[in-house]
């Protein structure tokens, strides 16, 4: 169920969790390459090859693996409407209209219509979308589900340490992880790829009659979130309040709204990371024992780390000096 208020989805029954907590079984290779050509009523895997953007290579190796693109089935998904159920598994075919968000939508697809209106789609279909990705995710479905860490995150999803790293080192785009967190939930795509919403969400799979309801319209948004904001002042730092910063700039900077913070000095607003703590070069915020200060720091080539102020360098004692973030933008008053 999603709490409209909080934006939070809450798992309802022992069947969700069930869903949320093991890998999707679904249709692939040869299965789902038919099923797309009977979509876009398409004569070969040539006009398929061409439309979705992938070479006949490709998808002969996906047939010859039994692979499920769960990237381009999300891709479709976005641009078209179709239901994921039936791309993934086949269900409710005779309900799928592709050429739905055109005009006029009674259209009769094949080669031809669908080139002239790709314009009409909402998402490219010939190439992946520009999606969040690695932390960005990771973040947004703890907040979504109301975690307190990772560790409950890896409990819910039953994805390893291991591949939490890898998504957020590669900024890896974990889609059988969303599309199996859409199926059980009912959360939008548009949501959980971009942090946005524009059209309502598909019935979530498995959940009564009496609490359908609540999730076939959605006001999920996320277009603001909040850091939490301190000061420094004398050493000591303090929370002064929350900082709201839109999607895209927490994207840009690559900051995440559960760990990361601001920090308020003088007439400069610091953007802190605080999964960065091995100096390179660059402003950090670092305390000597408890008294913390924003500095640059940079680790020189004899393998030592120093702060540089001006022309002036003064030797890094790791032993009293404790990293917690580096600032990744700044905002400045002039």
């Amino acid at each position: 169920m999603i709490d409209h208020k909080n934006r939070i989805v809450k798992l309802i029954d022992e069947e969700t969790e069930l869903l949320m907590n093991n890998v999707l079984i679904c249709d692939g290779g040869k299965t789902v390459m038919e099923r797309l050509l009977r979509l876009f009523n398409l004569r070969n895997r040539v006009e398929l090859s061409s439309l979705i953007g992938v070479s006949t290579g490709s998808i002969a190796t996906w047939q010859t693996r039994n692979t499920t693109p769960f990237e381009l089935l999300i891709r479709i998904h976005l641009a078209t409407g179709v239901d994921l159920d039936f791309l993934l598994f086949g269900k409710n075919e005779e309900k799928q209209n592709v050429l739905k968000f055109c005009s006029p939508p009674n259209q009769i697809p094949n080669y031809a219509t669908i080139n002239q209106n790709l314009k009409s789609f909402k998402f490219s279909i010939f190439q992946p979308a520009n999606y969040d990705g690695g932390k960005i995710i990771i973040d947004r479905l703890v907040t979504l589900f109301r975690l307190k860490n990772r560790v409950e995150f890896r409990e819910l999803t039953s994805v390893s340490e291991g591949s939490i790293a890898s998504w957020q080192t590669r900024n890896v785009t974990p889609f059988e992880l969303l599309a199996r967190v859409h199926l059980a939930t009912g959360v939008p795509m548009l949501f959980l790829c971009f942090g946005k919403h524009e059209y309502p969400s598909r019935e979530p799979n498995k959940l009564s009659e009496s609490t359908a309801e609540h999730v076939q319209k959605p006001t999920v948004t996320a277009d603001i979130y909040k850091l939490k904001k301190f000061s420094i002042a004398h050493g000591k730092k303090t929370q002064v309040g929350d900082y709201r910063v839109s999607h895209d700039f927490l994207k840009d900077c690559g900051l995440a709204i559960n760990n990361d913070f601001i920090v308020k000095a003088e007439s400069s607003t610091y953007f802190i990371n605080t999964d960065i703590t091995t100096v390179t070069k660059g402003q950090y915020l670092f305390s000597i024992n408890d008294s913390y200060q924003i500095g640059e720091l940079r680790q020189l080539p004899d393998g030592n780390v120093y702060l540089i102020d001006g022309q002036d360098k003064y030797p890094f004692n790791t032993d009293t000096t404790k990293i917690h973030g580096k600032v990744v933008s700044i905002l400045q008053s002039v």
